[in-house]
């Protein structure tokens, strides 16, 4: 008996080891970034001081006996790399590029009796040679710089074999959650995760319980293939990953507005349509007209505590003012609130706790020709998510997360009719 308990230990110690080996973690809020050291001869070096500068403190490593340091569970963004070593030049390696979910692999050569400083001027790796999994990933420069409707619906409509039922163009769209599917499976296989943390609603399974401030993302994220096994659906995987406070202060504020003046219709696809073929009152354009549409909000972040203690906080307001093609009001309001505090609370051990807060509220939903704006609804639907998450790194081969999240979702639809009395 006691030798059965004994294997029992190891087999269940063995599936921890498997379960939390970084080349194979869940869909996640952090990247991987592994370096290996090597002489101009070929050889691996040990020994070397690698020191990693990121948004958070530096991480610091020495290589192992196969030249080879790990860092594990690091925040997406651009890292910069420093590699010394007695009798070797100085190595270092800017801008890195960190993904979540992602492990990044880079090769750096020292010069022995050089006492110069090397600086690498190569783009860091693209491909994960770890992971399996197809998708897509947007980081924050092609989410501030490609012009996009604001909403991930409208990024997910660029990943590659994801077929959406719909194209926001200029804001007719805002304010309404696409429906959408990967290959081979239905759209309520989809999956949302914000940081990490899985918020999919459960009363509409495959869709969000809740919508976005556009400016709370450093990089989105979409798999459509080759999940990881924690993934409960083989459907599309939306990882949202918001951003944190730094050693620096930044931030931003906006105010940007959508008027008449611009995209008003989406015309039929078939030009020949014919008017018994129309609902009643509709027009010969159908689509929703925008009235305008005013989005607003601010971010900002910075160190509470330089190399300890960062926070990060966000409020954002989308007031979405269109007409359905019966000419029924289709009004919506946006409100998002995030707060984000990160703690190094020692050399090997991280911390976060964060809470993301979503509202909205819709004035005639379900309008549309067919429908009578007497008989569209008025939504509301807060949502609130609660997370924190403990890092510790044993090794540069082994480190643990613990993670406690909880979302609050709520929900509530009243007659738009009953409202008027």
């Amino acid at each position: 008996m006691n030798r059965v308990k004994w294997q029992g230990l190891v087999a269940l110690f063995a599936l921890l080891l498997v379960g939390f080996a970084p080349a194979v973690f869940a869909q996640s809020a952090t990247g991987n970034l592994y370096v290996t050291v090597r002489d101009t001869e070929g050889n691996n070096l040990p020994g070397v001081t690698v020191t990693v500068a990121g948004a958070g403190a530096d991480r610091v490593q020495v290589t192992n006996a196969e030249g080879t340091a790990r860092f594990l569970a690091l925040d997406p963004g651009r890292v910069d790399l420093n590699a010394q070593l007695d009798g070797f030049s100085t190595v270092d390696y800017p801008n890195i590029q960190i993904r979540a979910n992602f492990n990044t692999d880079v090769v750096v050569t020292l010069s022995a009796a050089v006492e110069e400083v090397i600086t690498v001027t190569s783009e860091s790796p693209l491909l994960d040679e770890k992971k399996v999994q197809a998708g897509t990933t947007v980081t924050q420069v092609e989410l501030e710089k490609i012009p996009t409707a604001r909403d991930p619906w409208s990024i997910l409509n660029q990943t590659p074999g994801v077929l959406v039922d719909r194209i926001n163009v200029g804001g007719n769209e805002s304010g309404q959650q696409s429906v959408f599917r990967g290959p081979g499976v239905s759209d309520d296989e989809n999956a949302f995760l914000v940081d990490g943390v899985e918020i999919t609603d459960m009363a509409a399974i495959g869709a969000s319980p809740t919508y976005y401030d556009f400016d709370q993302f450093t990089e989105m994220q979409f798999g459509t293939g080759g999940s990881d096994v924690t993934k409960s659906t083989s459907g599309v995987s939306v990882n949202l990953i918001t951003k944190r406070g730094t050693n620096q202060f930044r931030g931003s504020a906006r105010f940007l507005q959508t008027d008449a003046s611009g995209p008003l219709w989406i015309k039929q696809s078939t030009p020949d349509i014919s008017s018994s073929d129309l609902g009643p009152g509709q027009g010969a354009l159908a689509g929703n007209k925008i009235g305008k549409i005013d989005d607003l909000g601010l971010e900002a972040g910075g160190p509470a505590k330089k190399d300890k203690v960062w926070v990060w906080g966000s409020w954002g307001k989308n007031d979405i003012k269109n007409f359905a093609a019966n000419g029924g009001s289709d009004d919506t309001i946006l409100e998002n609130t995030a707060l984000k505090i990160n703690v190094q609370l020692s050399g090997s051990n991280s911390a976060v706790g964060q809470w993301n807060n979503g509202d909205k509220l819709k004035f005639g939903r379900n309008a549309s020709p067919s429908r009578p704006d007497a008989t569209t609804w008025n939504q509301r639907g807060p949502s609130a998510l609660i997370k924190f998450e403990d890092t510790h790194v044993f090794s540069s081969n082994f480190f643990m997360t613990g993670t406690w999240s909880k979302v609050d979702g709520g929900f509530s639809l009243t007659s738009k009719a009953v409202v008027r009395d």
